[in-house]
């Protein structure tokens, strides 16, 4: 049977919203956490020192993970008529990584819990070194990098296929370099405050597509 037409706007209007609103949690998140200066000894000084803001940062982060993955799989539709196959894979990447993203936010909950159940700020250093040592921290990080690798790929793709506007592959691109490859102490806001229009601007060619065209392109 097929779905009715107010179904269809809502399932249309929720991947707008998702497409909107995870960069935002995203740039929320990096704003709460303490900026990460290279050591292990200061992050841990600064969630003592701001431990509600920590957990609320890392929460709100843990919140963009999980709106990542439908956005990612909204832009991979978007794409789906001019890259049928690169678009999936390239969402599916995507949203893989911003998955095991969440999950390392969750070790950085347990690093919150270690710092406020350790008065001794040494042990409780020791500890949180070992909490990410373990290699079921580099289980769930290690396939975190799909979610640049399959952003930066919907983005190429986006500018190539010419299913949307051509800055946004520059600026998600600026973006993840800023991120991985500058020593930039407050790089993941300044990544994601470039993010918020690129995002903005998927949801914007989502919008054109209209309820009944964009409900069609999930079997196309």
């Amino acid at each position: 049977m097929a779905a009715s037409p107010s179904w269809l706007r809502v399932r249309h209007r929720f991947a707008i919203a998702l497409l909107v609103l995870a960069p935002i949690l995203g740039f929320a998140w990096s704003c709460l956490v303490p900026i990460f200066r290279g050591s292990m000894d200061i992050e841990v000084a600064g969630i003592a020192a701001h431990r509600s803001a920590f957990v609320a940062g890392t929460y709100l982060g843990i919140l963009m993970s999980f709106a990542m993955i439908p956005a990612a799989l909204a832009w991979g539709r978007l794409l789906r008529r001019a890259a049928p196959v690169g678009g999936d894979v390239a969402s599916a990447l995507c949203a893989t990584g911003a998955c095991f993203h969440g999950g390392v936010l969750v070790f950085q909950m347990a690093e919150s819990s270690l710092v406020a159940g350790i008065p001794d700020r040494a042990a409780a250093l020791t500890a949180v070194n070992h909490l990410f040592d373990t290699s079921a921290f580099m289980l769930v990080l290690m396939p975190f990098w799909f979610f640049y690798i399959g952003l930066a790929a919907l983005a190429v793709i986006l500018a190539v296929r010419k299913a949307g506007p051509r800055w946004v592959a520059a600026v998600v691109l600026l973006a993840i370099v800023i991120e991985l490859a500058t020593p930039i102490p407050f790089k993941a806001r300044l990544m994601f405050a470039l993010l918020i229009p690129c995002f903005a601007a998927v949801a914007r060619e989502v919008w054109r597509v209209g309820p009944q065209e964009w409900s069609a392109r999930a079997s196309a």
